[in-house]
């Protein structure tokens, strides 16, 4: 009974905001960016990312590249607060980038929730066939419930993760010039304070939930991505969150020469970042990145063949722009990424 009163609490929450703040922050556009046709892939420096929608991106350079996980199913609202959820392999086959010239060797999750973690399975077995995935416990044990085939794929980052300021381990693609870090962070609250789909996925489980309430979040992950040079030295450093987190959970450690660098990018999780004081402001004030994306802001309840629209409620990027403006440094950036759109950056030394 208990269980219900939430699902049925959430779900009217949900779709109250969705009625009644279908506008807020509608004016606002995103950054159009570039069509994929049109990157020049030649430039060998250049670090590209397209953002793939919700917390999805492809970050590459020169032919090498990781993904942050995709989702394009976006089941409906009332499948995730009663029904069942799956994949929709049409969608992701539609409109998974076709990237034949760039090798993905690694999806990096954030956590297990269905809108981080249901399409990536399908992904990694049609699109990525050389991809390790890389996550949580209950993102391993979601993975290997989706086909057993993953389990040689799958690395679970419990032990090896960033705590407290001190760094973890590096993971480094295979021709070393892009390597990451997992770092420990947490997940905010989703409305009024009300923090959904918490706890881990249990042992034991037979079958792959259908219901979007078993995908449980597990342990938390940001991520530390660094592009490399020929000597190994950080030539652009990327921040990468996929949920609100409380400072100084999810911020990159303390290093010592020769691995100190600037943050070139910080890319941030816009919903609901007013349920957790000081998120991003602390991150972008005390570490300073050159840029700022902000993912995780359009709405994931409707297909991703319509235009994006900001996530009822939980965005409110018209007081959230202006509070990331006044944490930024002086020389510093931001963009509102469009879906399917490319950026690119340049390395800094």
């Amino acid at each position: 009974m208990k269980k219900f009163y939430v699902r049925f609490v959430s779900l009217a929450l949900a779709l109250f905001f969705t009625l009644n703040c279908a506008g807020i922050g509608f004016r606002i556009e995103p950054n159009p960016g570039q069509a994929p046709s049109t990157v020049d892939i030649s430039d060998q420096e250049a670090i590209h990312i397209q953002y793939l929608g919700t917390s999805g991106f492809l970050i590459y350079r020169d032919g090498h590249g990781l993904l942050t996980s995709p989702l394009y199913s976006n089941p409906s609202i009332f499948k995730v607060g009663f029904g069942r959820i799956a994949p929709d392999t049409i969608m992701i086959d539609r409109l998974y980038p076709n990237m034949a010239c760039v090798k993905i060797e690694a999806i990096l999750v954030g956590h297990a929730h269905y809108d981080h973690l249901l399409d990536v399975p399908y992904v990694a077995l049609r699109h990525t066939p050389e991809a390790v995935i890389y996550g949580s416990a209950s993102t391993g044990r979601l993975v290997s419930l989706a086909d057993s085939s993953l389990i040689g794929r799958m690395k679970v980052l419990e032990q090896e993760l960033s705590r407290e300021g001190r760094p973890g381990h590096w993971f480094y693609l295979a021709d070393s010039t892009l390597r990451f870090m997992a770092i420990e962070s947490d997940h905010g609250p989703h409305a009024l304070g009300v923090h959904v789909m918490q706890g881990e996925v249990r042992e034991g489980l037979k079958k792959l939930p259908r219901s979007a309430w078993a995908w449980r979040e597990g342990v938390t992950i940001a991520y530390l991505i660094d592009f490399l040079d020929d000597e190994c030295q950080t030539v652009f450093r990327i921040h990468f969150q996929d949920a609100t987190s409380h400072y100084p959970l999810g911020a990159p450690p303390s290093f010592a020469p020769p691995d100190t660098h600037r943050l070139d990018l910080a890319i941030v999780a816009v919903g609901s970042w007013f349920q957790v004081p000081g998120y991003p402001g602390k991150l972008l004030w005390y570490h300073q990145p050159r840029q700022v994306i902000l993912g995780h802001w359009e709405g994931f309840f409707r297909s991703p063949l319509k235009s994006p629209r900001p996530i009822p409620y939980s965005a409110r990027l018209r007081p959230f722009i202006p509070y990331v403006e006044a944490n930024l440094a002086e020389d510093a950036t931001w963009l509102l990424p469009k879906p399917g759109a490319v950026y690119t950056f340049l390395p800094t030394r």
